[in-house]
């Protein structure tokens, strides 16, 4: 028969209680699992910053009232360029009346990009915003410095516009998606739109 009996002189082990919170089961190593900060989770979202001067990114609908705004105004430009420039002609076909314009379209079409490329690099470069955006209450910005553009960069910045609007607007639309909300043009030129209040 085995003697369940302790040996004689040998202390039985102290059990921890519920009390002695120095104690803690071994992990592995001389320290635990490292736990989330109190009210925090493990599965919280990150927070996306936009750059050293946490400026509040704008969004794509706001952007897209801006861009509006100034595709108002340079559609009456473009109105004004073509009754200047251009002259009307009316034939009648079996009744029916058809107007025609001709005259140096090429000419507007270059006039009209210059005037655009001049008019962004002016406001991106002095206060940040066209007049369209101004409006919104957005601007661009350097996307690393949170600075108002360089004039290359305005340049670089307009370039890319074009770009982006050559795949059906793909380029504008991505900035809805982006999760620094930024198009094409952005990423091309380094730059962000931000809200400016």
């Amino acid at each position: 028969m085995t003697d369940e009996t302790p040996l004689s002189g040998v202390p039985a082990p102290e059990q921890p209680t519920s009390a002695d919170a120095s104690w803690a089961p071994a992990t592995g190593g001389s320290s635990g699992p490292t736990l989330p900060p109190a009210g925090g989770s493990v599965f919280a979202a990150p927070v996306i910053a936009t750059h050293a001067t946490g400026l509040q990114l704008a969004g794509f609908w706001i952007r897209f009232a801006g861009l509006l705004v100034d595709g108002i105004l340079f559609y009456v430009v473009n109105v004004i360029l073509s009754t200047i420039f251009l002259s009307t002609t009316t034939t009648t076909v079996d009744g029916i009346a058809i107007s025609t314009r001709t005259g140096p379209v090429a000419l507007i079409e270059v006039i009209l990009i210059a005037l655009e490329l001049g008019y962004v690099t002016y406001f991106w470069t002095t206060t940040g915003a066209t007049l369209g955006q101004t409006l919104v209450g957005i601007k661009v910005v350097d996307a690393t410095t949170g600075e108002i553009l360089k004039p290359s960069q305005a340049v670089i910045r307009y370039v890319g516009m074009i770009i982006s609007g050559i795949p059906l607007l793909l380029g504008y639309i991505w900035a809805a998606f982006d999760p620094k909300k930024q198009g094409w043009m952005d990423k091309i030129a380094n730059t962000q739109v931000v809200k400016a209040r």
